[in-house]
């Protein structure tokens, strides 16, 4: 801990004010000397919530340090927890860091993944992401459950069972809507087909889980691959289901699931104005000077992959609040997403519109007073907007239609996978 309510961040030199890692080894021993037979290592504490509770944004393994200390000065086994998701670097560290490997997140996401571990079924793992919606995000006013796993906490009420009757399902659209929907129907017993008009899977989770801090988004999307071809789900890449084709398909039912697309945004003046998505793919290179125009989720994880690479950074938000303000996502992700804008000199300035661009950078108004962030590249993140014209062209067919996910509201990767789970368990 630096400091009231603050934890020290990943490469950050920093004065330790809280209790230093050698009073928690003196503690260790008391506690051995007193008849504890095994201790659990971490560093978390609740003045610094997101230790305690640790983000995506932390490298995986970020206690084992801790472990490796205590190892050497007691002589009790050591449990180790926080982020230790990789089976590969869990396996590592048994023996150097810690004797047993505690899960607590992970297993809200797969309960089995132990079982998947010992039996080398590693790619079958669903991945916690990190994101604490599901779980942390719900405890103080709902059951604890996780944003990719809709039955956790609630299996017996809330399980799957076969289908009454078998039907050929068509899903329109390859994100994670789609594939939860897909994996859903076919447990279930249903005939399943998927089309995506691109020539990959992951939807927005692609362009999202580009940043080294998003990377389990990406591992999402590997598991449902896997999923596919473990549930015999037909999928038919560069394939778009239209008004006139959906009926080649002679399904049952068809599920709309065509996701969203981001809002673009025109600004007068000299230069061009980009989209999050085009920036993440590599379709337009950043500059050195950035101006990101939206300061919600993405605009600023955008901001922060970009501040990593050592470019200089402004957020511009119209709001008095960024993020969606104080309660709109979990505490322990928006202390320390802040708190890595901070450290890596992100600036933000909210209550603020822009005006026009120039050849300097980006005319602003805040206060009531225009000012020019300097920049080379504009990058616009002010939101997605739903892709629905599928489900309007189909929802009055003969067939059952159903739109699902993104194409329907958008929303986040738990409800995107709460939503379709809901579907299907019913179709």
């Amino acid at each position: 801990m630096k400091g009231l309510r603050q934890g020290g961040l990943p490469g950050e030199d920093y004065t330790e004010v809280g209790k230093d890692i050698e009073e928690g080894v003196a503690a260790a021993k008391i506690l051995v000397d007193a008849g504890y037979d095994s201790l659990n290592v971490d560093a978390g504490t609740y003045d610094s919530w997101y230790w305690n509770h640790p983000p995506m944004y932390f490298e995986d393994g970020m206690y084992r340090e801790f472990g490796r200390i205590l190892k050497q000065e007691v002589d009790v086994p050591i449990i180790l927890a926080g982020r230790m998701d990789n089976p590969e670097l869990a396996e590592e560290s048994i023996g150097t860091c810690c004797d047993i490997i505690s899960y607590g997140r992970p297993l809200l996401a797969d309960a089995e993944i132990a079982t998947k571990i010992k039996e080398g079924r590693v790619e079958e793992i669903r991945p916690c992401l990190g994101c604490h919606e599901g779980c942390m995000g719900r405890i103080a006013n709902a059951t604890v459950s996780c944003a990719v796993n809709p039955a956790c906490g609630r299996e017996n009420i809330y399980g799957l069972t076969p289908a009454l009757q078998k039907k050929k399902i068509l899903v329109a659209g390859g994100g994670i809507a789609g594939m939860e929907t897909a994996r859903v129907c076919a447990l279930r017993g249903h005939d399943v087909v998927l089309c995506e008009k691109s020539d990959h899977l992951g939807g927005n989770l692609i362009p999202g889980g580009v940043p080294h801090f998003k990377r389990y988004d990406l591992k999402l999307v590997d598991y449902y691959k896997r999923q596919m071809e473990l549930q015999g789900v037909e999928v038919h890449l560069n394939t778009e289901v239209t008004a006139d084709t959906a009926k080649s398909f002679q399904a049952d039912i068809i599920v709309c699931a065509s996701g969203s697309t981001p809002k673009q945004m025109t600004v007068n003046g000299e230069l061009p104005v980009y989209t999050a998505d085009e920036v993440l793919l590599g379709k337009q290179d950043a500059s050195d000077q950035i101006v990101i125009i939206g300061g919600g989720l993405v605009g600023f994880e955008t901001a922060l992959w970009l501040a990593q690479q050592g470019k200089k950074v402004s957020v511009v938000e119209i709001l008095p609040e960024i993020l969606g303000g104080h309660g709109a996502m979990p505490h322990m992700n928006y202390y320390m997403l802040t708190d890595l804008l901070n450290y890596h000199k992100v600036d933000i300035y909210t209550d603020t519109k822009v005006l026009k661009t120039t050849s300097d950078g980006v005319v602003v108004e805040t206060d009531g007073t225009q000012k020019v962030l300097p920049a080379k590249t504009v990058i616009a993140s002010i939101g997605y907007i739903e892709n629905n014209m599928l489900y309007e062209q189909l929802k009055d067919s003969e067939i059952p239609v159903y739109n699902i996910g993104d194409s329907s509201q958008v929303h986040n990767i738990m409800y995107a996978i709460w939503n379709a789970y809901e579907l299907a368990r019913g179709l």
